[in-house]
């Protein structure tokens, strides 16, 4: 007996793509990013500056247009750098042998809707 059908799987990957469709879409206003090292909060940096960081002598941040990468890093497979550019609080920039995250604060911009009455 098998636990999930073809058409359940279908569904379920239907469900998980709008899912991320939604919360990738949402219009936030993201304007700094937090930068914790070993899980204390490193420094706050301002995206809209561009910029280049130096995060405790392990990685090397950019800024551009409002987004932020991990340029460089000493870690062994640079997972961190190969993420890319990141611009919305969903994803943050992890890297777990030098213990850096990097992540955005944001809100909700003013043309977000919450609610919706008739």
């Amino acid at each position: 007996m098998k636990l999930f059908t073809r058409s359940d799987m279908i569904l379920i990957a239907l469900l998980i793509a709008i899912m991320l469709l939604i919360s990738y879409n949402a219009p936030y206003r993201s304007t700094e990013a937090e930068v914790y090292v070993q899980g204390k909060a490193y420094m706050k940096i301002d995206l809209s500056k561009d910029a280049t960081y130096n995060i405790a002598n392990h990685m090397i941040v950019e800024v551009l247009d409002g987004k932020i990468r991990a340029q460089e890093s000493d870690c062994p497979e640079k997972l961190c750098v190969k993420q890319g550019w990141i611009s919305s609080p969903e994803v943050p920039i992890v890297c777990l042998p030098n213990k850096i995250l990097i992540k955005i604060i944001g809100k909700l911009s003013d043309e977000a809707m919450d609610a919706m009455t008739r």
